[in-house]
């Protein structure tokens, strides 16, 4: 499976955000993280009555939501800022009988089913060959996602290479307590500021408490 290639240039002449993007993207680290909280009590309560895998259902929640609001799906290809159609997921993966991750690239669909098809498939895939470099995982066009099912954690910060070449937002679930789970977003300030992060964990806290609706 490969990522989606689909995507637009964007014309930086006539782009809203130029003087925004021109001001962060300079910087060294031009990266903004949020980490806040979430209820997955209703999503626990649904996943015992369908067997569905916890860690798909919040895949599914930040594809959807990253999918959602143009501003997650900004990259930098060819040092050009262009606009993915769609963003596929890139998530890490402790195969069958190893210690260390794998990562995986799955391809993205707003049908739940279909998507969990595909992580299914590159998981085994990788509990046969496990390698840090899937196929499609060169592509910008994608969501860095992760579980760190032991840690509450309150914050937390992502490796990053170079800025212009490296612009994949990366998103981080926490361990679950009391119903609650710690979510972090990380992603470049020179495409997206505050009122994005905070749309996408709206969005994401409404398919957790609504998973029915959305799952199904």
């Amino acid at each position: 499976m490969v990522a989606n290639i689909h995507m637009k240039k964007i014309d930086i002449t006539r782009w809203g955000r130029k003087e925004h993007f021109d001001f962060f993207q300079n910087r060294a680290r031009p990266c903004v993280c949020v980490s806040s909280i979430v209820n997955v009590e209703n999503l626990i309560r649904y996943r015992k009555a369908t067997k569905t895998r916890f860690s798909d259902c919040l895949y599914y929640s930040a594809m959807y939501a990253s999918n959602l609001i143009r501003e997650f799906r900004y990259r930098l290809v060819d040092r050009c800022p262009v606009e993915f159609q769609v963003v596929d997921a890139a998530f890490t993966y402790i195969p069958k009988g190893k210690e260390l991750h794998s990562n995986c690239v799955a391809v993205y669909d707003d049908k739940f089913s279909i998507f969990s098809e595909n992580i299914e498939l590159v998981r085994n895939e990788a509990d046969k060959i496990s390698t840090l470099n899937p196929v499609g995982g060169e592509s910008q066009g994608l969501i860095y996602l992760s579980c760190l099912s032991s840690i509450f954690f309150t914050s937390v910060t992502n490796p990053w290479g170079d800025p212009w070449i490296d612009t994949v937002p990366r998103i981080i679930f926490g361990k679950v307590v009391d119903n609650i789970m710690p979510i972090s977003v990380e992603l470049l300030h020179s495409f997206a500021d505050g009122r994005h992060i905070a749309s996408f964990l709206d969005c994401v806290q409404d398919i957790l408490a609504n998973p029915g609706s959305y799952l199904e």
